[in-house]
């Protein structure tokens, strides 16, 4: 065990050593390790990912797809996505931009089941589509209001893949919950509608941070993708917020 202390020590060393090489030479190269959330990289970041890889072709790109939170170090990735309210100690978190969490179905779900919800109790009377991580329980507020409503439904549907959570909501299976980014251009098209629009409802995680590990210094890759996550993602933010949505 104290071997492997001094040799893990010099291997973050060396690794850092490589890093601020490249930076000299203002290479993108090397190994990159990132992790995203499967519903923002399906919906958003995969295009941007695949042009990244194409500028820059000595990248070497290890890209996992999930939505777990882990130590970095441990799960030896370089940066992650994360939606969270509260991000992991120990690492350097930068927020781009808020999430909303919106409960969605079809027109014609809310018309077959002669459904009008105007409560969130108002919920156990449909079928409920969430995240996997959400497990049985709700929480609501007023917006601007400190008053917290809590409410108990099982889910008809959940799934960690919020491309099928979103699938199953324009077929009608039912009310789900999903994030603004998810389904912003199906409510301009009006293929999905809000229910009770006037909460607030708490999801999985209320901000967008994207996260590196805070022991080694970021490579020239590290800083290029950070920036390029940076600037796309708070410019596609504005167009997720809709306010005024159906």
């Amino acid at each position: 065990r104290l071997l492997y202390g001094h040799y893990q020590q010099a291997m973050n060393e060396l690794q850092d050593a490589r890093r601020e090489i490249e930076q000299m030479h203002h290479t993108i190269g090397g190994e990159l390790r990132v992790r995203i959330p499967t519903g923002l990289g399906h919906f958003y970041l995969k295009p941007l990912i695949l042009d990244f890889c194409k500028s820059h072709p000595e990248l070497q790109l290890r890209l996992l797809i999930n939505d777990q939170i882990h130590d970095l170090v441990a799960s030896k990735v370089d940066l992650a996505i994360h939606i969270t309210s509260a991000p992991l100690d120990d690492h350097v978190a930068t927020k781009l931009c808020s999430i909303r969490w919106y409960l969605v179905c079809t027109p014609q779900y809310l018309q077959q089941h002669a459904l009008d919800v105007n409560q969130p109790a108002d919920l156990k009377r449909t079928k409920l589509i969430a995240p996997l991580t959400m497990g049985q329980r709700m929480e609501f507020t007023h917006p601007g209001g400190s008053e917290k409503v809590l409410l108990q439904h099982s889910a008809s549907i959940q799934s960690g893949d919020y491309q099928f959570l979103f699938n199953a909501a324009t077929h009608g299976l039912g009310v789900a919950l999903l994030p603004s980014y998810a389904v912003c251009d199906a409510l301009k098209r009006g293929d999905l509608v809000r229910v009770l629009a006037h909460y607030e409802v708490l999801g999985v995680g209320n901000a967008l941070y994207v996260v590196r590990a805070s022991n080694h210094q970021p490579s020239a890759a590290t800083v290029a993708f950070i920036d390029l996550l940076s600037t796309s993602i708070c410019t596609m933010a504005a167009h997720w917020d809709l306010h005024d949505a159906p």
